[in-house]
């Protein structure tokens, strides 16, 4: 969940206070809401119905994932969570073709089975077997406001097909200062990041994300993906001021090891 809710969602000033707070909020084509928060160089992003929220500190790199609930979080630095994404990853890899073989002979309904238990582990191409290196590609729509902001739109082509289109903001304005800015894009360079490490090891989900890996500049106002039918759209930005409370709550929570958050 975490890599998801990084990639998922963003957006932005001009002549507003230094330190001015930012609220994000952000809603699906399924009417599922998210809010993404900033206050003096962290982020929290959370979303309806789901049990915990992440938070991004910008100057220390740093990655947290709340559990509210069960009154833990875990916590890593973007380096070792990108770390621990290509720890798993190289498991997968080398188990993949033993699952294989060892799967070829069970009953259809016993593989299917163990295959959903087991997600995408069995998904890892075979042995010197390469996985097709797709070619993305953008192509400029032109300028949009959403939620009083400008963005710069462009259509994203993978191997010649439309798979996307998004709108970006590329700079601060209206109620989101210049430091809240910064510390969305700081949010999404380590989402691209993950992203692109955790490529095949998020089954269909990998497929929903590749395009967001993509180096486009500036952070998603308004997303559309056209392969699996979905749209993401800031739809209101504020400045009210946050309490500390918001980012500082879990501190007294227990502390899991990251192997838990990758599980």
């Amino acid at each position: 969940g975490i890599i998801i809710a990084i990639a998922s969602g963003a957006a932005l000033l001009a002549g507003m206070p230094a330190y001015a707070d930012a609220t994000l909020l952000v809603q699906d084509s399924e009417g599922v809401e998210s809010s993404i928060q900033v206050r003096q160089g962290r982020g929290r992003i959370s979303t309806a119905g789901m049990p915990g929220y992440l938070e991004f500190d910008a100057g220390a790199q740093r990655i947290t994932y709340v559990e509210p609930e069960q009154r833990r979080y875990t916590q890593a630095t973007a380096a070792e969570l990108q770390s621990g994404i290509q720890a798993a990853a190289n498991i997968r890899e080398s188990v993949a073709p033993y699952m294989e073989d060892l799967l070829a002979g069970l009953p259809a309904g016993q593989r299917s089975m163990i295959e959903q238990r087991m997600g995408a582990v069995l998904g890892a191409p075979a042995a010197g077997k390469n996985t097709p290196v797709a070619r993305f590609k953008t192509v400029a729509r032109g300028t949009f406001t959403i939620a009083g902001l400008r963005c710069n739109a462009s259509g994203i082509l993978k191997n010649g097909r439309p798979v996307a289109e998004v709108c970006m903001a590329t700079g601060p304005g209206g109620q989101l200062s210049a430091p809240d800015y910064a510390t969305l894009t700081g949010m999404l360079t380590v989402s691209r990041t993950l992203v692109a490490s955790a490529r095949g090891m998020l089954g269909d989900v990998s497929d929903r994300l590749e395009f967001l890996a993509q180096d486009i500049e500036g952070v998603p106002l308004a997303v559309r993906d056209l392969e699996h039918g979905r749209r993401y759209q800031v739809t209101a930005i504020s400045n009210a001021t946050l309490p500390d409370a918001l980012f500082n709550g879990y501190e007294s929570f227990q502390r899991q090891e990251l192997a838990a958050l990758l599980r």
